[in-house]
C-alpha cells in the first residue's frame, strides 16, 4: 500500500429522513474510494459391517463473500473512519473481521454505521449500511447490514440471510445427507424513510411504490423487456425511477 497522509474534513451525517442519499458522505468520498483500490473413499451409502459411516460436515460458510475485499469502515462512535484494511463480513455473528499487520481482529456489527468495498470483479464500490437504522413494516427494529444496490430518495436494498439445513440421513432407508448445509438467500426491499418493507412479488403492487411516475415507469418496463422478479432488472428499474427525482 503507497504511503502517503490524507487530511480529511468530517460533515456531520444528514439524517435518512432528509437525505437524498442512504450512504453517509465521508464513506462515499472519492479519497476513501481511491485508498481502496490502491491495495498491493467410503460413499455415504456404503454400509459395511463393522465400518461407521464417516462423521458429517457443515457444507457452506457464513461470511457474505469468503474473499477478502479492501473496505473502509464508518463507525458510530464520533464517525471514526477506519480506512483501507482487507475485510469480510459474518453474516451469522455480525461482524466484521478485519485483516492487519498484527492478525485478524473482529468489530462488532451494532458498532459499524456504514462500510464500502471494492468489488474483485468490477473494481466498483458496493456500499453497505445498518439495517438497525430502519424498522420492518411490524415496526421491529432490524439488525444486520443492507447492501445499497440502487440509492436515491427511493432506495433499493438486499439483506442476505443464513439458513442451516441440519443433516437428515436415515440409516435405515439409506438416504438423506449426513452433512449440514448453510444455505444464503437474498432478500430485496424497498426503502421509505426508515421503514424497509420487502418489494412485492405482484408487478401491479410494485408500480404503485413509484407513485405519479408509475406510469413511466410502466412504460419504461415495457419498453426495455425487464422482469420485476430479477434482481438486475429491478436495480435497472430504480435507478431509473431515481434519475426522475433527482
Amino acid at each position: 500500500m503507497k504511503n502517503f497522509i490524507l487530511v480529511f474534513h468530517f460533515f456531520a451525517l444528514m439524517s435518512f429522513g432528509y437525505a437524498q442519499s442512504v450512504v453517509p458522505s465521508n464513506i462515499r468520498a472519492a479519497n476513501t474510494l481511491d485508498r481502496l483500490v490502491d491495495l498491493d473413499g467410503l460413499s455415504n451409502a456404503d454400509m459395511l459391517y463393522g465400518i461407521p459411516l464417516p462423521e458429517g460436515k457443515v457444507i457452506g460458510d457464513t461470511y457474505l463473500e469468503v474473499q477478502w475485499k479492501a473496505a473502509s469502515i464508518l463507525l458510530y462512535e464520533k464517525d471514526k473512519l477506519i480506512e483501507g484494511f482487507p475485510a469480510r463480513y459474518d453474516i451469522y455473528l455480525n461482524e466484521l473481521e478485519i485483516k492487519g499487520k498484527n492478525g485478524i481482529k473482529t468489530l462488532k456489527g451494532d458498532k459499524v454505521k456504514s462500510f464500502v468495498w471494492i468489488d474483485s470483479l468490477t473494481n466498483s464500490p458496493v456500499y453497505f449500511v445498518n439495517a438497525k437504522e430502519f424498522k420492518n413494516e411490524d415496526n421491529v427494529t432490524l439488525t444486520g447490514f443492507f447492501q445499497v444496490l440502487i440509492d436515491g430518495s427511493l432506495p433499493l436494498f438486499k439483506k442476505t440471510k443464513i439458513d442451516v439445513k441440519e443433516a437428515d440421513y436415515n440409516v435405515q432407508l439409506n438416504v438423506g445427507s449426513l452433512d449440514d448445509k448453510i444455505l444464503k438467500k437474498d432478500e430485496l426491499y424497498v426503502v421509505k424513510g426508515h421503514q424497509v418493507m420487502e418489494v412485492p412479488s405482484s408487478k401491479k403492487k410494485l408500480l404503485q411504490l413509484f407513485g405519479d411516475k408509475s406510469e413511466d415507469i410502466q412504460k419504461f418496463i415495457k419498453d426495455n423487456a425487464l422482469k420485476t422478479n430479477e434482481e438486475y432488472h429491478l436495480t435497472t428499474i430504480f435507478k431509473q425511477y431515481n434519475s426522475f427525482t433527482k
